[in-house]
């Protein structure tokens, strides 16, 4: 018995493949078209509730009032590079933030009022500053599997400022609160809940003037826990302001991106 050559091979290979196109075309045309995938919504403001003496709980995130301490949870997101964001909401810039917090971004800025932080002057851009507001303390809290313990450390040492070779200075950050324009609440429209470079949608802001930077901060990959480790944030009112805050206009020769409200 004669095997097939292998020209004669490639022929009717090519001969099963020649009807292919026109009988996809066909069928891909007769399909039906695709049904509509609609965004979730929105989220909205939750109607705070009281649970026990102390605790009022805004959605998921949860007001002490003795301590007056806002409690929210979320997870490691990215444990190197470089961050413009310390935490975004789930819809947010995961691309380029170190945790994502889990949490109604009208609920969390609430609740931080309700503590009796307040919002100073907006921004006038991505990048200029400084920012203006609150002091207020942030610390993480997350599981050690090892020993069964928790541990808990500031915010600012899960960042590394590469341009002084070293973590971010200890101290509190800027309560700034997210702002309203065009008739639409900023921390929505883009879920930047706490920012390392400058952000004037952000609900708080870095205080040190490495915010004026964006390619200057990094993950500290020394302190970082595991991507996805469940972490729990805390926000406390600061007694005063970082003592090394930026307190004038950073910059200003860097293009930036502007915006009119």
């Amino acid at each position: 018995m004669n095997r097939p050559t292998p020209k004669l091979l490639a022929a009717l290979f090519l001969l099963a493949l020649a009807p292919f196109p026109a009988a996809a075309q066909r069928y891909i045309g007769d399909l039906p078209p695709l049904p509509k995938i609609e965004a979730p919504p929105l989220p909205v403001p939750s109607v705070p509730r009281r649970e026990g003496s102390n605790t009022v709980v805004f959605g998921s995130v949860r007001l002490d009032e003795l301590s007056k301490t806002v409690t929210a949870t979320g997870w490691v997101n990215q444990t190197r590079g470089l961050i413009e964001v310390f935490a975004c909401g789930p819809r947010g810039k995961t691309h380029e933030s170190a945790f994502v917090l889990d949490a109604n971004p009208f609920d969390l800025q609430a609740a931080l009022l309700a503590t009796g932080l307040k919002a100073g002057e907006p921004m006038p851009a991505f990048g200029e500053g400084p920012p203006h507001g609150s002091p207020v303390d942030i610390f993480l809290s997350w599981p050690a599997p090892a020993t069964g313990a928790t541990n808990t450390a500031r915010a600012e040492s899960f960042v590394m400022d590469v341009e002084q070779g070293k973590p971010l200075e200890e101290g509190p950050w800027t309560f700034t609160g997210s702002i309203v324009v065009d008739g639409r609440f900023m921390a929505i429209a883009e879920e930047t809940y706490i920012a390392s470079f400058w952000d004037p949608y952000a609900i708080v802001n870095n205080s040190l003037p490495s915010g004026v930077n964006d390619d200057i901060l990094f993950v500290n990959t020394n302190t970082i826990p595991p991507y996805g480790t469940p972490v729990t944030f805390s926000f406390r009112p600061a007694a005063a302001p970082h003592p090394l805050a930026a307190t004038n206009h950073m910059a200003p020769e860097v293009p930036r991106i502007r915006y009119n409200f």
